[in-house]
């Protein structure tokens, strides 16, 4: 008896501490949302306090002042065209080196964990010259390049880890059975990579829906830029319209909230796959 009411205390204790947490985190996210609603005096006077009324007319001078619905265009392009690249290369090669024997795996496996341990800051440098000698500038196809580049050395990491959790009985009855190395990589192995497929594009989609260093190094064209680079144009070293910022930050949350939450079942089952394994 005493020693199931010690579990109950820890279990309680345990779940006082997660709501905690999840306040912490959340209290932030919160002021952004009822501060969109707020005049720019009240932001400034009182931060912290509800509203007084819905005040709407932030979003439209927001929406209207970043050409939002440009911006959001230009967005959407770059991140769909780069999850899908950087999934697509990620899960290619990694099925090459799941398969490959030896130090030849090793070695490929060692160069693209080495990848994810640079940071983007120490070859900013490089990435702009190298854009600008490839003509690949003010241009779509340079974000998606650079940005697919950068995310598949993690989705290398990842997938591999999940391949080799695969039985290799299951290719050679596919193999006995007639299926070529294509269609068993796509019909037998692909599916049973679901979850952590889904894991990996929604985390592709995050990474490049709110990169703001790539875009503003690549970028100079107005009518190429993406939300996270107008989104600075309400803010200047001097000055700030914090009602229009705040607003903008919200929309472009949006997208984010609604991925996030239909792709979450997919999330918790590819952490919880990738821990059993």
């Amino acid at each position: 008896m005493r020693q199931h009411n010690k579990v109950e205390v820890k279990i309680w204790v345990k779940s006082v501490i997660c709501l905690l947490l999840g306040i912490i985190f959340l209290f932030p996210v919160l002021l952004i949302v009822m501060n969109a609603f707020k005049p720019n005096g009240d932001i400034l006077s009182s931060f912290l306090a509800f509203p007084k009324a819905l005040y709407l007319d932030n979003f439209n001078q927001a929406m209207e002042t970043m050409n939002f619905w440009i911006v959001f265009k230009n967005t959407v392009i770059v991140t769909v065209f780069t999850v899908l690249a950087a999934g697509t290369i990620s899960f290619l090669a990694a099925y090459g080196i799941s398969h490959l024997r030896g130090s030849i795996s090793r070695g490929l496996y060692t160069l693209f964990v080495f990848g994810q341990i640079i940071p983007f800051h120490t070859v900013m440098i490089s990435v702009s010259v190298l854009a600008t000698k490839l003509h690949l500038t003010n241009s779509y196809l340079g974000l998606i390049f650079f940005n697919s580049g950068f995310f598949t050395a993690f989705g290398i990491m990842t997938y591999v880890g999940f391949l080799k959790s695969v039985p290799l009985e299951l290719e050679e009855a596919a193999a006995i059975d007639g299926a070529g190395v294509f269609r068993t990589m796509i019909q037998i192995v692909f599916p049973l990579l679901k979850s952590t497929t889904v894991t990996m594009a929604i985390l592709f989609f995050l990474w490049t829906w709110n990169d703001l260093l790539l875009p503003n190094i690549l970028i100079s064209d107005g009518a190429l830029r993406t939300i996270t680079v107008n989104l600075y144009m309400f803010k200047s070293a001097t000055n700030a319209q914090w009602n229009l910022l705040i607003a903008g930050l919200v929309i472009s949350m949006l997208p984010i909230i609604i991925i996030y939450i239909a792709g979450q079942k997919y999330i918790t089952d590819g952490m919880t796959a990738g821990a059993i394994k």
